[in-house]
């Protein structure tokens, strides 16, 4: 199974020009949920962090949580993705509350669908910048890895909409609909901690395409891209229990 610690491992290969590994079924976004335990969630006063794979009727756990007591911001942390109905279902009830969303580590697949409902969004620390980074790609099933282009739809929409006047079409339908199999990503990192060649956006179409063959834009980051509001990362003092342990 792919573990919080290998997709740390993961990016650590992406973001130093080494080969990608292998990474499995396990960032999918499909109809289908993970075979993973559901969300974990903590709550801090007005921050709510948010960790791990998205399953079925996280959308309930999650509005519950918000139902409690306000909510402020809203931290996703180290979450390689998941099921797509409860991400999508998660991500168009957040663009009614007030809510801010920031990135800390790894936001891959459904996570992004998530962090893109905030009102005001942006990087976080907790994680090594190279490992803080956005990641997009189309939906499949998770047991197969069958690609979904039929459900790309419903997810280009929502992107369309939240990123606005910088939404990049050409870049987004590389993204859903240009990928050779489930494991491929367009990668978009954090800008304000990492030096200017670590900014670079990368489409790579496989988890097995070598660093170097991956499609750079070097004009294209999260800000200029919509994803994010501001350029500055914020200082966030992640839980014990989702601060990155690697061995």
């Amino acid at each position: 199974m792919f573990t919080s610690s290998n997709a740390c491992k993961w990016l650590h290969c992406v973001f130093t020009r080494i080969s990608f590994k292998a990474l499995g079924l396990c960032v999918l976004l499909g109809s289908v949920s993970l075979p993973a335990l559901a969300i974990q969630i903590h709550r801090i006063e007005g921050d709510v962090f948010v960790s791990g794979d998205i399953v079925a009727n996280d959308d309930l756990k999650l509005r519950a949580e918000f139902e409690a007591a306000p909510v402020k911001r809203l931290i996703l942390v180290n979450s390689r993705g998941g099921h797509l109905n409860a991400s999508l279902n998660i991500a168009r009830w957040l663009t009614t509350q007030p809510v801010t969303t920031l990135v800390s580590g790894p936001c891959l697949s459904a996570c992004s669908l998530i962090f893109m409902a905030g009102k005001a969004r942006m990087y976080a620390t907790g994680f090594e910048p190279r490992l803080t980074v956005i990641g997009i790609h189309g939906p499949s099933l998770p047991l197969t890895g069958q690609m979904l282009p039929e459900r790309a739809a419903e997810m280009l929409a929502f992107y369309k909409e939240r990123m606005g006047h910088k939404y990049d079409a050409q870049l987004l339908h590389t993204a859903l609909y240009e990928m050779k199999d489930a494991t491929g990503f367009v990668l978009v990192r954090e800008i304000t901690r990492n030096p200017p060649k670590d900014r670079i956006t990368l489409h790579c179409p496989t988890a097995g395409t070598p660093r170097w063959q991956c499609t750079e834009y070097p004009r294209l980051d999260a800000f200029t891209l919509g994803l994010v509001t501001t350029t500055e990362t914020v200082h966030v003092q992640l839980p014990d229990s989702m601060r990155p342990r690697m061995p």
